[in-house]
């Protein structure tokens, strides 16, 4: 099915004038529409609010009024806006063949497509880059509609318990369809009997209906290194491609941290590694912290390709030109933030 998002019409409002008003804000970032809105609370949006939407490239044009609904954040709406651009007067009737549109009401609701952009607020990410996103099994969020690699996330170490709740979201993950398999907590923790116990699941065919797997590795044991290299190499063995993220530059909650990194910067089984630039997931800007001394610049000896886990996709260009700076090209990245 084809995403779509909900405009509720205003006084004054035509069709023209909505058409031409998505067109002209896509690209529009979470930042800019809190400038043109200084009353506004980005965190508690309030239900039938108007938001005035700028026009990213030119500022003489009339800002787009949306009002909040049910849901909303001014991350999706932005994503979503993006996705709307060269939307035109007849895909906008074919969605709404149930509406005069030729006689707008003020609170009539129009459905606009989103499949029709051609252009998103991070256009100069190209198909081959990788363009993830964190799946949280225990929430009704959906992939953003350029979603090329998919993790269904549950927070779970235990390989019986991962699968049973990433099960769910199997019909919905798009792209490239990776279980993950640990978090930040007690219960995502690593171990030797976790890596054993997923070792003997990958051989037994239970991971068939994944494309890989996502080592979410945060806390657990020291002297792991070998198992984990182990792992990778059992998973690549069997057809499944290998994703490793971290708390920011290594994992913050395992005592040889350090020299773990060092090793999955030489692992060639390793096809992604994503340093996460968030702790809350809902920090407004990339977080470059570092964790256990170790540096950004030590990615350079990296032989997986780097994509960060950011907040949110329009986060990417930031983090492009930071790791530019440290000599890093970046592969793309992966978005926690999610859409409802």
């Amino acid at each position: 099915m084809k995403a779509t998002w909900t405009y509720t019409v205003l006084p004054g409002d035509t069709l023209e004038k909505i058409v031409a008003g998505i067109n002209a804000v896509a690209g529009v970032t979470v930042q800019q529409i809190i400038e043109v809105n200084t009353e506004l609370e980005a965190t508690r949006l309030q239900i039938g609010q108007v938001v005035h939407i700028p026009t990213p490239h030119d500022s003489k044009l009339q800002p787009l009024s949306y009002t909040v609904r049910v849901g909303d954040t001014l991350g999706a709406l932005a994503d979503s806006l993006s996705l709307g651009a060269n939307l035109t007067h007849e895909q906008l009737a074919l969605v709404n063949g149930d509406l005069d549109l030729a006689k707008l009401r003020p609170k009539q609701l129009l459905t606009i497509p989103l499949y029709t952009a051609q252009t998103s607020s991070t256009d100069s990410i190209s198909s081959e880059l990788c363009r993830g996103f964190w799946d949280w099994t225990y929430s009704h969020g959906q992939p953003p509609q350029n979603t090329n690699i998919t993790m269904a996330f549950s927070g779970w170490a235990d390989i019986k318990t991962a699968l049973q709740q990433s099960q769910r979201k199997l019909a919905t993950m798009m792209g490239e369809k990776f279980l993950c398999i640990g978090g930040g907590n007690a219960s995502g923790a690593m171990s030797t009997q976790v890596l054993n116990s997923l070792a003997h699941a990958i051989s037994q065919n239970e991971l068939s209906d994944y494309d890989g797997i996502a080592y979410d590795i945060e806390e657990g044991d020291s002297g792991l290194a070998e198992a984990f290299r182990t792992s990778f190499s059992t998973a690549q063995a069997h057809g499944l491609k290998v994703l490793v993220t971290v708390s920011h530059s290594a994992p913050y909650g395992i005592s040889d941290a350090k020299a773990l990194m060092t090793s999955f910067f030489s692992d060639t089984n390793i096809d992604y590694l994503s340093p996460q630039l968030y702790t809350t997931g809902k920090e407004g800007k990339n977080d470059y912290a570092i964790s256990h001394g170790v540096t950004w610049q030590s990615y350079q000896s990296c032989k997986a390709k780097i994509v960060p886990s950011i907040v949110n996709a329009n986060m990417y260009e930031d983090a492009k030109a930071y790791f530019a700076e440290q000599g890093i090209e970046l592969s793309g990245y992966v978005q926690w933030q999610q859409l409802v």
